[in-house]
C-alpha cells in the first residue's frame, strides 16, 4: 500500500513548480504528485490519498480526476478533515472514498476574478455555468442520476455537508470507523492538525511568479557582465 497525503491547497503543477522554487515544499498538492504516485505502484498495489484540503484549482482537479480514472491499480480516498471545492470531487475517481465521522465534505458552484467589457463577462458566466455542469457530472456518476436536482441544489447554496450527509447523498462509500475494527486507531487522529494542514496557506502565485522572473533577470544580467568583464 502506497499513501499520499493531500493537504492544503489544490494547484496546478505549474504553480507547484514556482512555489517549490521559492522553497515551499508544503501546504499544497498538485497533479504530478498523483501521477508519480500512479506511476510507482506495484502490480495490485492499493494508493491511498488522506485528503486534508481547502480545494483550489478546477483544472487540475479534473486531471487528478482523470489519472484516477485510468489507474489499473486499487485507489482508495480517505477524508480526516475537510475535502472542499474542487477537492470534493477530484477524489470520486477512486475506487472506494471513505470520511471520518469527524470530517466535512464541501460543494458550490465554480467561481473565478474576472474583467473586462460586457462581452468578456458574458463568455466567463458561460465557461462557469459550464464547469458546474462538468462537476455535477462527476457527482452524479458517483451518487447517481435520480440526486442530480438534490446535489445541483447543494452547489448552489454552497453547502457544508456532514459525513452523514455525504454518506447519505453517496458521494462517500463508507465513516470510517463504522465499517472497520480499527476504529479508535482511525479516530484518535488530531482533527485540529488536520484542519491547519486544510487551509489555504501559501502566499500570492502572482507576486512570487514575479518575483522568480525578476531573479532570473538579475541572474542573467550578472552573467552577461561577467562575460563582458572577462570577454568570454
Amino acid at each position: 500500500m502506497k499513501t499520499l497525503n493531500l493537504s492544503g491547497e489544490l494547484i496546478s503543477d505549474e504553480w507547484a513548480e514556482v512555489y517549490s522554487w521559492f522553497g515551499y515544499e508544503t501546504g499544497y498538492f498538485y497533479p504530478g504528485m498523483i501521477r508519480n504516485a500512479v506511476a510507482s505502484l506495484e502490480a495490485g498495489e492499493e494508493l491511498v490519498l488522506e485528503i486534508n484540503s481547502v480545494g483550489g484549482d478546477v483544472d487540475a482537479a479534473g486531471e487528478i480526476y482523470s489519472v484516477l480514472a485510468k489507474c489499473g491499480n486499487p485507489t482508495r480516498a480517505e477524508i480526516q478533515s475537510l475535502a472542499a471545492s474542487a477537492a470534493s470531487y477530484c477524489i470520486l475517481a477512486c475506487d472506494r472514498v471513505e470520511i471520518s465521522l469527524a470530517a466535512q465534505m464541501m460543494i458550490h458552484c465554480a467561481s473565478c476574478a474576472g474583467r473586462g467589457n460586457a462581452e468578456d463577462h458574458r463568455w466567463m458566466a458561460g465557461m462557469l455555468e459550464t464547469t458546474d455542469e462538468t462537476i455535477l457530472n462527476v457527482y452524479c456518476a458517483r451518487c447517481g442520476e435520480d440526486k442530480r436536482e438534490e446535489l445541483k441544489k447543494l452547489m448552489e447554496a454552497e453547502t457544508f455537508l456532514s459525513a452523514n450527509k455525504a454518506l447519505e447523498l453517496g458521494l462517500v462509500d463508507a465513516i470510517i470507523g463504522q465499517t472497520e475494527e480499527n476504529q479508535a486507531e482511525r479516530l484518535v487522529a488530531s482533527i485540529t492538525n488536520n484542519i491547519v494542514r486544510a487551509m489555504r496557506t501559501l502566499p500570492d502565485i502572482r507576486e512570487l511568479a514575479d518575483k522568480r522572473a525578476k531573479q532570473k533577470d538579475d541572474l542573467l544580467a550578472e552573467i552577461t557582465a561577467a562575460k563582458q568583464r572577462y570577454h568570454i
